[in-house]
C-alpha cells in the first residue's frame, strides 16, 4: 500500500538515485525513473512522494518537487499574443536567410 509522504532529498547522486529524508524520520531510496518529468532532484529540495514498502526497504514513487511560492514565484508577466507571433516572425525570416546562404 502507498501512503503519501513529503520529504527533502538527503542524496542523490549523478548515476540517478539516492535518498530522500521523510517528514516522518524515515529515509526512502529514489531512482530517476520515479521522478515526475525527469527533473534532476538537487540536495535539500523538498519533495511530495508515494511511498511503498518493498522487500528491500522503503521507496519513494512519483515524486515531484514541493510547490514553494519563493522559488516559483514569478514576477514576470507572461508574454503578450503579439510579443509571441513576432518572436515567431523574427525567427522564420532568420530560417529563411540561413537557407538562402546555405542554398545559393
Amino acid at each position: 500500500m502507498e501512503k503519501k509522504m513529503k520529504g527533502k532529498v538527503a542524496q542523490f547522486g549523478t548515476k540517478g538515485y539516492g535518498f530522500i529524508a521523510g517528514d516522518d524520520g524515515e529515509k526512502y531510496f529514489v531512482h530517476q525513473k520515479n521522478v515526475f518529468n525527469q527533473s534532476r532532484l538537487k540536495l535539500g529540495a523538498r519533495v511530495v512522494f508515494n511511498a511503498k514498502n518493498s522487500e528491500k526497504g522503503w521507496v519513494a514513487l512519483h515524486v515531484a518537487l514541493e510547490k514553494n511560492t519563493k522559488i516559483f514565484a514569478s514576477k514576470s508577466k507572461p508574454l503578450s499574443n503579439g510579443t509571441v507571433k513576432t518572436m515567431f516572425a523574427i525567427l522564420f525570416i532568420t530560417q529563411i536567410a540561413v537557407i538562402y546562404k546555405v542554398f545559393s
